[in-house]
């Protein structure tokens, strides 16, 4: 690599790292720290299409969480009441015995859309959160 660089330390879960490691020995990556910034590349231009939002939007926000995880499922249900306005329809799929998807219709202000997904995003057991946005002419 020819441009400075900064290293930082990352933990994570052993099944985690073994997936990393199956990435990494298919021989799409040299190694471990270059898969990781492709991640994290990725993850940042995700994140970037989730701010900033204005305008109005219609779209689905997918959040696949833990449901035994203390709290979680209350605190989605009390995010459904606070946006009452935004949100237009939830469905809830049971992925596994212990992931939970949820669809969540959204249609308003992107700036509220963008209110809805920052508190979703650190709630303990949320493993996932992405927004599609969909054109629609009215």
């Amino acid at each position: 690599m020819s441009q400075d660089v900064d290293r930082m330390s990352v933990t994570l879960p052993p099944s985690l790292l073994a997936e990393l490691e199956g990435v990494v020995d298919a021989g799409e990556y040299d190694s471990r720290s270059e898969a990781t910034r492709d991640a994290l590349r990725a993850f940042v231009t995700e994140f970037n299409r989730q701010t900033g939002l204005s305008g109005r939007l219609s779209g689905t926000v997918v959040v696949l969480y833990e449901h035994e995880h203390s709290g979680v499922t209350d605190e989605l249900t009390e995010l459904q009441h606070d946006f009452t306005e935004t949100i237009i329809a939830v469905h809830h799929v049971h992925i596994s015995e212990h992931l939970c998807l949820e669809s969540i219709a959204v249609d308003g202000a992107g700036e509220r859309i963008e209110s809805l997904l920052s508190r979703i995003r650190p709630l303990k057991g949320v493993h996932q959160v992405k927004l599609t946005v969909v054109e629609a002419d009215r």
